[in-house]
């Protein structure tokens, strides 16, 4: 019995909540998963190519780097007893600069990949914002969620009839080929 008036309490002050102008027509809630609705347009495809190939690119220097320098370091603990001082501390300083050098790549490559991502799917966001907006009022939806990071959500629970990322990813695809000028005929 406690459990239901507890219950019916929180209801009523959940309902007590909703504006006066709302309760006189339907609430409509719908989720999306902003990230997968940029990531699976054609656009964002390609821009995901473009940028997986960088960091293949990029990560191949890396690892060559790496084992460069690994090998540096097996030089010098494996010829340690027949390397005179002078050839060990020239060896010693290779390693250092070496390893300097690898840390400096790989945030260098951080933050080209980065401002690469940023570059590539911005514009591709900033069509999903307008497309989704446009979305939600033309078909009278009182709040969409964004359920791309589960880390920040609250959703609990969305029924999959609520999820509106496959429209959102159909319009965005039809505006951003709208927008996307024909190629020129020679």
């Amino acid at each position: 019995m406690r459990g239901m008036t507890l219950r019916l309490m929180l209801t009523l002050m959940a309902t007590s909540q909703i504006p006066t102008g709302l309760t006189a027509q339907a609430i409509k809630i719908g989720v999306v998963d902003v990230e997968r609705a940029i990531v699976q347009t054609v656009e964002g495809k390609k821009a995901e190519a473009a940028f997986t190939a960088k960091f293949e690119t990029l990560r191949k220097d890396i690892e060559t780097k790496q084992k460069q320098l690994e090998d540096q370091q097996n030089k010098l603990k494996t010829q340690d007893r027949v390397l005179s001082d002078a050839v060990k501390a020239d060896l010693a300083k290779d390693i250092q600069r070496r390893q300097t050098d690898l840390t400096r790549i790989q945030e260098d490559a951080q933050k080209e990949l980065e401002t690469m991502r940023g570059e590539l799917m911005r514009p591709i966001a900033e069509v999903t914002e307008t497309v989704l907006n446009a979305f939600a009022k033309e078909l009278g939806y009182t709040v969409i969620i964004d359920t791309s990071n589960p880390q920040n959500s609250s959703v609990v629970f969305a029924n999959p009839t609520a999820d509106v990322t496959e429209e959102v990813i159909r319009r965005v695809d039809a505006a951003m080929a709208a927008k996307t000028p024909a190629p020129k005929k020679p």
